[in-house]
C-alpha cells in the first residue's frame, strides 16, 4: 500500500511540475530580443492582430502568427515602427499584414503595416 501511495505522489508531482513548464514555456514574448534567434532572413512579412498603438513612441504590441523565415513562432510581443508607418488609422483590435527587416542593430521594425482584409 506504501508503495502505492508512494508511486502515485511521484505521478502527480511529475504532472504538476510538466503542467508548470508548459505554462513558463507559452508566457507573453511582449520584451522578448528576437534579433538573435534562428532564421537568416533580413525581411519578412508577417500577420497579427494589434493589442496596443503607442505613435508616441512608434510602436506596437501585436501577436503574430508564426513567421517562418525567421523560425519565429507565434507570440505576442512589442515592436517598432518606423516614420514611415502611419499608425493614426490604427488601433486595439485590428489585423493586419506587415513588414519587418533587421536594421543595423540587428533589431527587426515593422517598416510597412496595412489592415487586413
Amino acid at each position: 500500500m506504501k508503495h502505492h501511495i508512494a508511486t502515485l505522489l511521484i505521478l502527480i508531482l511529475g504532472m504538476t511540475f510538466q503542467t508548470f513548464i508548459f505554462a513558463a514555456s507559452h508566457e507573453d514574448h511582449s520584451m522578448h530580443d528576437h534579433s538573435m534567434m534562428g532564421g537568416s532572413a533580413n525581411q519578412a512579412m508577417g500577420m497579427g492582430t494589434l493589442h496596443q498603438v503607442d505613435a508616441g513612441k512608434q510602436m506596437v504590441n501585436l501577436t503574430h502568427e508564426p513567421i517562418p523565415s525567421l523560425s519565429w513562432p507565434e507570440m505576442t510581443m512589442d515592436l517598432p515602427v518606423t516614420k514611415r508607418v502611419d499608425l493614426s488609422s490604427f488601433k486595439s483590435g485590428d489585423k493586419v499584414h506587415f513588414t519587418l527587416k533587421k536594421g543595423r542593430d540587428n533589431r527587426f521594425r515593422i517598416t510597412s503595416m496595412k489592415a487586413a482584409e
